[in-house]
């Protein structure tokens, strides 16, 4: 059995791995000896973090040569696998989706057996963007979405009903239920919070190529008023935990972003800024899992630690981080990002902070509502038909 996976921002996105170590732990349980290929531009460390072979290249190349190769190898493999995250959507720009649609068009032209899991599908304007989507999603032999938000975007722009089902983000798999509870039987003393930050005005509705490209930053009112806001959190956290880590989760965006938000600590030596990318998945995990509470600008950061156990604070930006939140039952300390530009956001921080870190009887709840979607997410796995060549 081969199972090619072709992944999102493996290379350089901590929330993309996660996914990826869900989505490889979902082929070995059902193919404990399949032979597996992951496409990164960093083979060397990838084989070693995933026990997976690697196809090197990027995962946006552009190049002609890349892209024979990939055929070369979906063509040999009996299953290729298209997942994690979201990269159906045009809000923040329409060539991206355009590159998904060229690149997995030609992968299912050598192979019939492609299946898209675990995707979400994000907000989406143009009428041809949504004609692009299903056309993109009606070339594979089927689709699970990680909520069924997604899935009825896809049914209502005319995805075949049978070859569309909605599950959860297959990152929950990837971290084991009790992490939290090992995590802090290994340093019972350690009181630490972690924030992961995300400059988030930076990444307005791009149109037709990304927002980022089109300006040299954004400077404007609200990316300041962002800024300050989540450096008062960290001093507030800095002032109830003994350590605070700032976790930048996209290794090309966010650790600038957290070394300048550390800068303006009042209580600089009680902050960290895990910038150095040589945290694998599994020590990424240990490290979320020993926290006693999370505050989520990244939506992966949220669901490492919601899935781990810990409490969390969520500030989500679109409707991903909403939705996981809504799933996992933990809305009641989740707040739209934009909550932190209003005057009293400090103390309604404080309020969310001090119900969610002690109370049981919701993280209970919550600890259901992620055993639920584990199950789920292994049932729809157990649904892909493949036949595996002689």
């Amino acid at each position: 059995m081969r199972v090619l996976v072709i992944n999102s921002d493996l290379a350089i996105n901590r929330g993309d791995r996660a996914i990826a170590v869900g989505l490889l732990r979902l082929v070995r349980e059902r193919w404990p000896h399949a032979a597996i290929t992951i496409v990164s531009e960093e083979p060397e460390r990838d084989r070693t973090w995933y026990g997976a072979d690697v196809l090197a290249q990027g995962i946006h190349s552009l190049s002609p040569l890349d892209l024979v190769r990939l055929l070369r190898e979906a063509r040999a493999a009996d299953l290729v696998l298209w997942g994690g995250g979201e990269m159906l959507k045009d809000y923040t720009n329409r060539l991206g989706l355009r590159y998904w649609g060229l690149k997995m068009g030609c992968v299912a032209r050598v192979n019939r057996r492609v299946f898209g899991v675990f995707q979400g599908v994000g907000p989406t304007y143009a009428p041809s963007s949504r004609r692009s989507i299903a056309r993109t999603v009606r070339r594979t032999s089927g689709f699970i979405t990680r909520d069924a938000a997604s899935r009825d975007k896809l049914l209502d722009w005319g995805v075949p009903p049978g070859t569309v089902a909605a599950s959860y983000d297959c990152a929950v798999v990837a971290t084991a239920a009790d992490a939290s509870d090992a995590a802090r039987a290994a340093s019972p003393a350690d009181d630490y919070a972690v924030i992961a930050p995300r400059r988030w005005f930076h990444y307005a509705p791009g149109g037709v190529i990304p927002h980022r490209w089109r300006r040299a930053g954004s400077d404007d009112g609200g990316a300041v008023a962002l800024a300050d806001a989540t450096a008062a959190i960290i001093d507030e956290l800095a002032r109830t935990h003994t350590r605070v880590l700032v976790m930048p989760m996209h290794m090309g965006e966010d650790p600038v972003y957290a070394r300048e938000l550390a800068a303006r600590c009042d209580k600089r030596s009680a902050v960290t800024v895990l910038d150095a990318d040589d945290l694998s998945p599994a020590r990424l995990e240990e490290v979320i899992a020993g926290a006693r509470l999370m505050v989520a600008q990244r939506l992966h950061a949220g669901i490492i630690a919601t899935a781990a156990g810990v409490p969390t604070i969520t500030y989500h930006y679109v409707d991903k981080g909403r939705l996981f939140t809504e799933q996992a039952l933990t809305t009641a300390a989740a707040r739209p990002i934009g909550r932190l530009l209003e005057d009293d956001f400090l103390d309604d921080f404080r309020a969310m902070h001090a119900t969610v870190v002690g109370d049981a009887v919701a993280s209970e709840r919550t600890q259901s509502a992620v055993a639920r979607m584990r199950e789920d997410v292994r049932s729809v796995f157990a649904g892909i038909e493949v036949g595996v060549r002689g």
